[in-house]
Order: C-alpha cells, then structure tokens, then sequence
C-alpha cells in the first residue's frame, strides 16, 4: 500500500492527464468536432458584432465624403460657366441678370426653357436671353419667379441677321431636324449676297425683336442653288445642347417709321 502510494504520488498526474485527454479525443470524435464548431462561431459572432458599428461608421463618413466631392465638383463647375457668362457679358456691354435654367420639357427641347428669376429681378417679356458665345432667345412669358423663354433654334421663330463682314441682310430660322438642332438655316434677300464660308453672323440692325450686334453664330456652309433666294447654314455659337445658366438683358421694342424684316415669334403667331 505504502509502495502504491508511492508510485501514485509520482504518476497520478501523468495518468489523470492523459486520461482527460483521451476523453476528450473520444468525445470529439463522437461529435465529430461539433462543439469546437460552436466555439469558434461564438467567437466570430461576438467579434462581428463588435465590428459592425465601426465598420457602418467608416461606411457612412466615406458616403458623406464623396456627397461633398460631389458638391464641391458641381459648384467649381458652375463657378466655371457663371465666370465665362460675366466675362461674354462684358464684350457684350450689357447690364445682365444671370438666371440658372429649371426647366426643359422633352416635347419642346429646342423650343423653350424655363430659367429661376421673374419679374420680382426685373425681368420683363421681350428681354433677351443670351448664353456663353450667343444669342440664345427671348422671353415671351414672365411670373414673379421665373420666366419662359423661346429659342432661335425653334423652327418656328424667324430673326433678323446679317452678315458680320459683308452687313448683307437675311433671316434666321432653326432646323427641324432634330438630329441638327445646333444648326440653322439664314434665307437671303439678295439673290448674290457677299457670304462665304467663316463669316461671323449677328442680329440685324433692323430687327425689331432683338438688339443689333448680338452673334449669333458662324456660316459653314453656302447653297447658293437651294431656291429663288440663297441658303447659308449657320453653326450656332451658344450651346443649346447644354444649357444651365443664361444672362437675361433689357431690351424694349420700340416704334419703328419703316417696314421690319419679316421677324416672327411663336406667342405672336399662336395669338
């Protein structure tokens, strides 16, 4: 007995041990390692959770960032276009109210717009509306807080112009192609007028919807042959594809002791 104690006091805790261990083998390959799966699940529950706010955090303050890059991007650009409208307004030598454009249906794209001021800034039918490089229209209904505005790329206007160079007199009407709406088309009087390919077109200083001098684009084409009277293809040099911010100038017709261009506006003709 005394000798068993012996041996006990010296290999009782080998044997214990490895005993525990050999149970525990016996009971994993039973549960074919089912518990150390819940285990490590646990852990990777808790950690998770632990995580998850942060990582929504770092979602969101890198949501926000990008929405002011956005923003800033948006207000450079716009920056970009008022600084070009201020600098054209200034070879015009016009007091201008500049007016962002709010509205553009599909139907009537290169017909109207609607532009953000009314006549609470001053604004008044008949004012002219120009764009960065030209003539973009003219008002021809105002609210408190916006007005309409009919453009010379609508087929339906007809505005006087000549030739910057030469200063032979025609009339203006937009295309109906809609593929082509940057383009109009300048009917002449004469039946050989002095243009060429390159002149500079502006509004005629007979005209009585608008003011002389505005540009209003570029001849890129003659067809001296297109009917009784020739056909000059003019490029539009403000950008009707794209508009955003518009400068708006007084303009009033005033009482005339000779016979007008044969100018036409939409709201004339519909009244």
């Amino acid at each position: 007995m005394v000798m068993f104690s012996r041996w006990w006091q010296r290999n009782g805790f080998t044997i214990v041990f490895v005993g525990i261990g050999l149970s525990a083998v016996f009971f994993l390959r039973q549960t074919q390692g089912g518990i150390i799966q819940e285990f490590y699940a646990l852990l990777a529950n808790t950690s998770g959770a632990a995580s998850a706010p942060v990582d929504e955090e770092i979602l969101l303050q890198n949501s926000k960032l990008r929405e002011l890059q956005n923003r800033v991007e948006e207000l450079e650009q716009q920056n970009k276009q008022l600084k070009s409208l201020l600098d054209f307004s200034k070879e015009l030598d016009m007091e201008v109210i500049a007016a962002p454009v709010i509205g553009r249906s599909a139907d009537s794209w290169w017909q109207q717009i609607t532009i953000g001021k009314g006549s609470n800034e001053g604004i008044k039918v008949g004012d002219i509306v120009s764009g960065i490089g030209g003539l973009v229209g003219r008002v021809t209904q105002v609210t408190p807080n916006s007005s309409r505005v009919m453009l010379i790329s609508d087929a339906n206007q007809q505005i006087g112009v000549m030739v910057t160079r030469s200063r032979h007199q025609a009339y203006l009407k937009g295309q109906s192609n809609r593929n082509n709406q940057q383009m109009a088309q300048m009917t002449f009087y004469q039946k050989v007028p002095d243009v060429e390919e390159g002149d500079l077109v502006t509004t005629s200083n007979l005209s009585v919807l608008y003011p002389p001098g505005v540009p209003i684009g570029k001849v890129v084409k003659v067809d001296k042959k297109g009917g009784p009277a020739p056909i000059a293809t003019v490029e539009l040099s403000a950008s009707f594809t794209v508009l955003e911010w518009v400068m708006v100038s007084s303009f009033e017709q005033k009482p005339l002791d000779f016979e007008p261009l044969p100018e036409q506006n939409v709201e004339e003709e519909v009244s």
